[in-house]
């Protein structure tokens, strides 16, 4: 019982100074206070703070050493994959930008899943990939169902890549992207135009053209469309949030 409220302790101390580290309120360069005196300064134990250290540490957020102390990193050495450190990111109103780069990480990594889906997909990832896109098809107007029957879509593409990195990548990166589509959803209330898609002919027609590459094995084509696809979320979320390269 001791051990369990100890480890929840040192969690909460993991989420609030991962937090103020990553909106800033804790700068890169800056010294941690030392263990004992951090100790204190929270009444917890120096166990829960080392504890707390450590894991953030595996974040990329600090660094440790006996003689210079607890220094928090630079960004550039952030964990970006960790969910906890993407989340925190994402609940920073301040970092919006983070939303356009993650679609910049999209571009990177679908179109190339898309181009190797139409080259390795085997007759069953065929049949998945068919299956999600009837009914995609059939949940036009409907958008719970278009919403799943998308999201299964994207994923058989995905998976018909045989690519056990990418695969990992946008599993890890698919929290991040529901947080991020929830916030721009909010964002783009007063744009005639969502950087999401919606369950009419015109979003159909475009996911189609993917659809009938994959199908006919045109890797470039297949390519080419999905960024096509990425690229206008893209711009939209340029435009909601006046990001600028």
């Amino acid at each position: 019982m001791v051990k369990l409220k100890a480890k929840n302790r040192s969690e909460q101390l993991v989420h609030d100074l991962g937090r103020k580290i990553v909106t800033g309120e804790i700068p890169p360069g800056e010294l941690l206070p030392k263990v004992e005196d951090a100790g204190e300064m929270l009444n917890v134990s120096r166990t829960v703070v080392r504890e707390a250290l450590r894991v953030l540490s595996t974040m990329g957020l600090v660094r440790s050493n006996q003689r210079a102390g607890t220094v928090v990193l630079p960004r550039s050495d952030w964990q970006w994959w960790n969910l906890d450190v993407l989340t925190w990111v994402l609940e920073d109103e301040k970092n919006t930008d983070f939303l356009v780069h993650l679609t910049e990480v999209r571009l990177g990594l679908e179109p190339t899943a898309a181009a190797l889906a139409a080259k390795r997909a085997t007759d069953q990832d065929m049949v998945k990939i068919k299956d999600a896109f009837e009914r995609l098809e059939l949940s036009i107007g409907d958008e719970r169902a278009w919403a799943s029957a998308d999201y299964d879509f994207h994923e058989s593409i995905l998976q018909a890549s045989h690519n056990d990195l990418i695969i990992n990548t946008v599993k890890t990166l698919r929290k991040a992207l529901v947080i991020s589509r929830e916030k721009t959803l909010e964002a783009s209330k007063n744009l005639p135009e969502s950087p999401y898609d919606s369950p009419t002919q015109e979003v159909f027609k475009r996911h189609r053209v993917i659809y009938d590459a994959i199908i006919a094995r045109d890797e470039e084509l297949a390519r080419q469309k999905m960024t096509d696809l990425i690229l206008r979320v893209k711009r939209i979320l340029e435009k909601i949030y006046g990001f600028q390269d």
